[in-house]
């Protein structure tokens, strides 16, 4: 009886590690969750579905609290203004292939993001981080999708840019959105 106990806590362990699945692929996952109700919106109006659908891909999701800290809100996001801004920084947050919590563990790396400019994600902290300064980290359990993998963040990740391409310049993190006349600047480290 008691090797059934330790059994089955060992297997719950194992399973509370390990991205919860669901069914549908990313887009889909995202939006059956409440939790990314308002990142939801965003891809809607941005046009962006497409993104989240075909291709394996991680995607560091911001929450809807993560978007209730966006000073004087999100709504602009959703204006046709700010529409080729927004793909952008929706973008940023998607990279390539699957990646877990548990498969970034303990390294530091640089990848491509769909936006095509490198980003930094570091898992040797107590929480995965994705971005610099002006990054997420990791505010949930991963949520393994059909096409890839949601990792819930805290905050909205945004790029760093600079206005020239004078590399000696301090680069400035935005308010808003990152301008589309900006380059973004991220030292290299190891490849994925």
């Amino acid at each position: 009886m008691k090797m059934k106990t330790v059994l089955a806590a060992v297997a719950l362990m194992a399973m509370s590690s390990a991205p919860a699945f669901a069914a549908g692929n990313l887009y889909e996952t995202l939006k059956a969750d409440p939790e990314f109700s308002t990142l939801v919106k965003v891809i809607d109006a941005t046009g962006t579905k497409h993104n989240y659908t075909s291709g394996t891909r991680t995607v560091f999701a911001p929450t809807n609290a993560a978007f209730d800290k966006i000073k004087g809100g999100y709504d602009d996001m959703l204006s046709s203004t700010d529409r080729e801004n927004t793909r952008a920084l929706l973008l940023y947050q998607i990279v390539p292939g699957a990646h877990t919590p548990e498969s970034l563990k303990g390294k530091t790396v640089t990848i491509n993001t769909l936006q095509k400019d490198p980003v930094t994600i570091d898992g040797t902290g107590s929480a995965i981080h994705y971005g610099g300064d002006y990054g997420a980290s990791q505010s949930g359990a991963a949520i393994k999708a059909s096409n890839g993998v949601i990792i819930p963040v805290d905050s909205l990740p945004t790029p760093v840019f600079s206005q020239s391409d004078d590399s000696a310049a301090t680069p400035a993190p935005h308010e808003g959105l990152a301008p589309s006349n900006g380059t973004l600047t991220a030292p290299p480290k190891t490849q994925l």
